[in-house]
């Protein structure tokens, strides 16, 4: 008789602790895209969002940067800003960290994940991998940081950037 009733609070203390965990993790998935939800991205992060992401967590990458960004034409000046502050040239592809960003308050995508460089916005995320990632980074902050490879062209439609990313998604530890 005892140790049962000892498996049964051991097991009703265990729901209790993963239902909580449940509610905290859904309540801030909610904070995170109502704070993001009224923020409009142009061509650039706006500074109080900026402010935020100081301190993103670090996607785990495989080495491979199979994720093409897409829309990245639209934003030829951005690349053109960010060759010159980094001094790439357009010949050959340059590994930089990226900032990718979930954005609920796009009206054409909404599981849009924008990709950032110094605040410049660069392309999207491909809405397969979007719609995986949405979620999770509205759950874990309000960004991440991730390696990507530039590709900046002689011409607009030239340029793309190539992300690192393993899947399934997971964080870099901190401990190093």
């Amino acid at each position: 008789m005892g140790i049962e009733f000892l498996f049964i609070a051991a097991g009703i203390a265990i729901l209790i602790v993963v239902l909580a965990r449940r509610r905290l993790f859904e309540r801030r998935l909610i904070d995170n895209k109502e704070r993001l939800s009224g923020v409009k991205f142009k061509s650039t992060v706006p500074a109080e969002l900026e402010a935020i992401l100081k301190d993103a967590p670090r996607l785990k990458g495989d080495g491979q940067y199979a994720f093409q960004s897409v829309g990245c034409t639209s934003f030829t000046e951005n690349f053109n800003s960010i060759a010159i502050a980094k001094r790439i040239h357009f010949i050959e592809p340059t590994d930089i960290e990226v900032l990718l960003i979930p954005e609920p308050g796009n009206f054409e995508r909404k599981l849009g994940v924008a990709v950032t460089v110094d605040s410049k916005l660069l392309g999207y995320v491909p809405t397969k991998e979007a719609a995986e990632m949405h979620k999770y980074l509205l759950a874990h902050s309000t960004g991440v940081r991730a390696n990507a490879r530039i590709h900046i062209g002689s011409r607009p439609e030239y340029n793309a950037v190539a992300l690192d990313f393993a899947k399934p998604l997971r964080l870099d530890s901190r401990r190093k």
